[in-house]
């Protein structure tokens, strides 16, 4: 009997290698990671169980039924990117996210592995922030908040100091300075704002839920 489900679940890691596209189903929450080396998509798979808990006790509650492919290219300065609607996330491998890093960005000064990871949880929040209805335009400043939030959030306690350490910015955060535009030409300093205005808030997390729950949003209509 014990052959048998060692059999079956190998048969699960597996399924899909047949046609082409290796890929493994994460266990703890029906997730799916396709391509890169089988290290890689256990390694996407142990980021998964650790860190979707941790977004679920921030208030942000990760879809199941996802899929995350790991990509040889995309676009310059994309390490990952989740398509709205499509419950797809495209990532990097870890060695060429690390060759694409440079060193005048905001996470520079955090190690390869513990970025690689933070990349995921910045997606995983993108994918959970697309069940929330947007009542103008775009919600880009919004979801990006969020995003950015839970991604330095995840890091490991000497990686996070790395990136605060690397922030000049040092004044209370006001929701009007995070705005699409000031994403659009400064995404570093967004991110560094972001995690900032966290912070300073005395329960970051129940503010997050508010953005969660559509009663709060950091973008606005232009007319």
């Amino acid at each position: 009997m014990l052959r048998w489900f060692g059999l079956l679940a190998f048969l699960a890691a597996t399924a899909g290698e047949a046609g082409g596209e290796p890929r493994l189903l994460c266990d703890d929450a029906s997730l799916t990671v396709e391509g890169g080396s089988a290290a890689v998509r256990q390694r996407i798979c142990d980021v998964v169980a650790r860190e979707v808990p941790k977004l679920a006790s921030c208030n942000v509650r990760v879809p199941a039924d996802l899929t995350l492919r790991i990509e040889k290219d995309l676009a310059p300065d994309c390490m990952g990117l989740f398509h709205c609607g499509k419950s797809l996330i495209q990532l990097l491998p870890p060695d060429l996210m690390s060759e694409r890093r440079r060193p005048d960005r905001a996470f520079a000064t955090v190690p390869d592995g513990a970025y690689f990871d933070s990349v995921i949880v910045h997606e995983l929040t993108h994918a959970a922030y697309d069940a929330v209805p947007c009542p103008f335009t775009h919600c880009v400043a919004t979801t990006e908040y969020v995003a950015y939030a839970m991604q330095i959030r995840s890091l490991p306690p000497g990686a996070r100091a790395a990136f605060e350490a690397a922030s000049e910015i040092d004044h209370d955060i006001a929701r009007d300075e995070l705005n699409a535009m000031y994403y659009a030409f400064a995404p570093d300093r967004f991110a560094q704002k972001a995690w900032l205005h966290f912070t300073q808030r005395e329960d970051g997390c129940a503010l997050i839920g508010q953005v969660m729950d559509g009663a709060v949003f950091f973008d606005q209509e232009h007319f």
